[in-house]
């Protein structure tokens, strides 16, 4: 107990209800839907209920699956921005892709874009600790902040709260959000085989500027500068129906967990969900039980081995009772799968930062964005059933010394 109660203070409350800490975040929804019903309707009470409705209509969107792409929609976007550019990553890396990310900001900032660049300190530590490839953007004018540095955060234990946002706009304007980090392991000007699986979305349209607000929320909290949020931009007539739903410890209510919950109790055919990570707190892993004896088909991909040894020994125990229960789970065998995912019943879809683990769910600042349009889902859909394919079923093993090992494993899972 006494090591229990220092360790409570170290890392800190995950709620940042005191002014010393980042100040709740709250959002309106900016356009209403004007029909609605079943899980839809559910959601959309539900982000209202929580002061953070992120809904809105007429967005454009367009899926990125290509890292290639990715890159080069992220630089053309950079290139052709006119007055402002905001950055918000995990991880930031001065590798090839970053150089050459970082280039093309400085060249922004020196034709007179304000450049905005907010990494996490701990997610971008070796950044953090030689700042030296941003002097060029400091010196062309842009600006470069990390998000709670070790100090002093180490003594106001916020140290284990860490920002996994992944929020990229352009002229307050245009959006890429998803999983996607800016390091040359998630997207680069050329192909690399041991590049990650992961998704990335081009948003235009009125959610931007829930995204920005966010953005702009985050700046502030690391830097003490204002931002300006523009007017809401309602250029498109038609389009796509969006829920921006940020989460974290700037967040009142643990909005992302209760809607993950409702989906997985309104679902009554499938449930497809695209993990890198699968160490799901009680509550969604009897969701997933109960999803599975109602008799809804849930499936899951996850990677053979993730970039941590240590959630791959925590996943074990969950692996095995989802499938003796009935779940189908697939090892994806290429790579690291970094994508997250969610699909119900083929009509919703949730997506972004978050992954299927506690950190996500309680403990980190995140992103994520639900989407209804059938003709997205259909791609996501294809997607996922692609890599579906290439993936090997899970079995457990079923010898006593593996038992053992999966029952230590389930007691260490809430701290990874």
């Amino acid at each position: 107990p006494y090591i229990g109660v220092l360790l409570y203070l170290f890392f800190g409350l995950r709620k940042s209800h005191s002014k010393r800490y980042k100040d709740i975040i709250t959002q309106q929804p900016v356009t209403q839907i004007k029909e609605a019903s079943g899980t839809k309707y559910e959601l959309d009470t539900l982000m209202n209920a929580n002061q953070i409705s992120g809904t809105t209509e007429n967005n454009q969107i367009k899926l990125i699956y290509s890292d290639i792409e990715a890159f080069e929609t992220l630089i053309t976007l950079i290139e052709q921005a006119e007055k402002e550019i905001s950055l918000e990553t995990y991880i930031f890396e001065a590798d090839k892709t970053g150089k050459a990310i970082l280039n093309a900001l400085t060249e922004s900032a020196q034709r007179g874009v304000k450049v905005r660049l907010l990494m996490d300190a701990i997610g971008s530590f070796g950044l953090h600790l030689n700042q030296t490839p941003l002097k060029e953007l400091r010196e062309a004018g842009g600006k470069a902040a990390f998000f709670q540095p070790i100090w002093p955060n180490i003594v106001t234990n916020q140290i284990n709260l860490r920002n996994h946002r992944k929020i990229y706009i352009f002229d307050q304007k245009t959006v890429l959000t998803g999983g996607l980090n800016l390091s040359n392991d998630y997207l680069g000007i050329d192909t690399k085989e041991t590049r990650w699986l992961d998704l990335l979305f081009k948003i235009e349209g009125p959610s931007s500027f829930h995204y920005q607000n966010i953005f702009n929320e985050d700046w502030f909290f690391t830097t003490k500068e204002q931002l300006t949020l523009n007017a809401i931009d309602n250029h498109c007539h038609e389009g796509e129906t969006v829920q921006a739903i940020p989460s974290g410890p700037d967040i009142e209510s643990d909005t992302l967990y209760e809607a993950l919950l409702l989906c997985i109790h309104s679902a009554k055919k499938t449930i497809k969900i695209a993990t890198p990570y699968f160490i799901p707190n009680n509550n969604v892993m009897n969701a997933l039980l109960i999803a599975i004896k109602r008799g809804v088909k849930v499936t899951i991909l996850t990677p053979t081995k993730s970039d941590h040894w240590l959630f791959d020994f925590g996943r074990s125990s969950y692996m095995r009772e989802f499938s003796e229960a009935g779940g189908k789970l697939f090892y994806y065998p290429h790579n690291m799968l970094h994508a997250k995912l969610f699909i119900f019943d083929g009509k919703v879809a949730l997506s972004g930062s978050a992954n299927l683990d506690y950190r996500s769910l309680f403990l980190n600042y995140e992103m994520v964005h639900i989407l209804y349009c059938e003709s997205t889902i259909e791609k996501l859909l294809g997607w996922y059933e692609e890599n579906l394919k290439q993936g090997h079923l899970y079995k457990p093993n079923d010898t006593k010394s593996a038992r053992v090992i999966e029952n230590i494993s389930r007691i260490i899972a809430p701290i990874l």
